[in-house]
């Protein structure tokens, strides 16, 4: 059997070499869970949050007294309807200022449908169908929790919800994703509510806040505005409850362009600022 003789210079080179790979292990294992702990905290990030978001119609009974034929002109009350939502990343997907509005954008704008008419598209697809969308879905009569307007007092009513009645609805998102929106101002032609460009930036919001001063009153430019206390057949609501017609009116062929609360419409008609109309609530949950 063969001796094998290791010289004290060998001997220490083991040692040395020893030493050096459980070094280099413990270095290792230092930096992997660094970086664990950093894929962790990036996960913890960017989990997903849900949130409430709660729509008031918080407008004066009397807005429009003198509009004829009441009830079915609202009664001189601004009306608020269902609506379509995205949850979306970078650019608003609703629409965009100074170009024509989408089909989607029409229905709602006209009759407050987010589901179309029958000569518009739906919004809530057009929104499915959008790259840059990650949810999208609609508000309907079963999220009102509050409805003055339902002679029964029935919980939920039906739509749209006059003053004092509120919409309810839950989305989700991630960090640096946002909300956006669009629901008729009834009585108009194709009059809306809907953040601007930039929409509601979810991430910034922890507690329970208002973010009203975050929306606008929009004309669509798809029909020509009339007065919304002149009862006029073209508009909602008698457009839909008395003819039958969501899409009653003439085509206007325009672009988006803001009512309130800058007005760079200027077709001569009162509209109230929308902190006097709709009060947008987000609570995280």
């Amino acid at each position: 059997m063969e001796t094998n003789h290791s010289s004290p210079d060998d001997t220490n080179e083991e040692n040395r070499t020893a030493l050096t790979r459980r070094a280099t292990l413990a270095g290792l294992a230092t930096v992997g869970a660094a970086g664990l702990t950093t894929g962790i905290g990036a996960a913890r990030g960017s989990d997903t949050r849900e949130y409430t978001a709660r729509i008031e119609n918080t407008a004066s009974l009397d807005e429009y007294p003198t509009a004829p034929n009441m009830p079915k002109s609202t009664g001189g009350a601004v009306w608020i309807t269902p609506g379509a939502y995205a949850v979306y990343n970078g650019k608003n997907p609703v629409f965009t200022r100074r170009q024509a509005a989408s089909s989607g954008l029409e229905a709602i704008a006209e009759a407050g449908r987010p589901g179309g008419t029958p000569e518009n598209d739906s919004l809530v697809t057009e929104l499915k169908n959008t790259e840059s969308v990650v949810h999208a879905g609609a508000w309907t009569p079963a999220d009102t929790v509050a409805d003055p307007n339902d002679p029964l007092g029935s919980v939920p009513g039906a739509p749209p919800i006059a003053p004092g009645g509120a919409f309810e609805f839950d989305i989700e998102a991630t960090r640096g994703q946002k909300l956006t929106f669009a629901t008729m101002f009834v009585p108009s032609n194709d009059v809306f509510f809907a953040p601007g460009m930039g929409g509601i930036k979810l991430s910034n919001i922890r507690d329970t806040v208002s973010v009203t001063d975050e929306i606008a009153l929009w004309d669509a430019g798809t029909e020509p505005n009339e007065s919304p206390s002149s009862g006029s057949p073209n508009q909602a609501p008698r457009q839909g409850l008395e003819f039958g017609n969501p899409d009653k009116g003439p085509d206007e062929n325009g672009v988006v362009r803001q009512l309130r609360p800058v007005d760079t419409v200027e077709d001569g008609y009162s509209y109230p600022d929308p902190s006097d109309v709709i009060n947008v609530i987000i609570t995280p949950q």
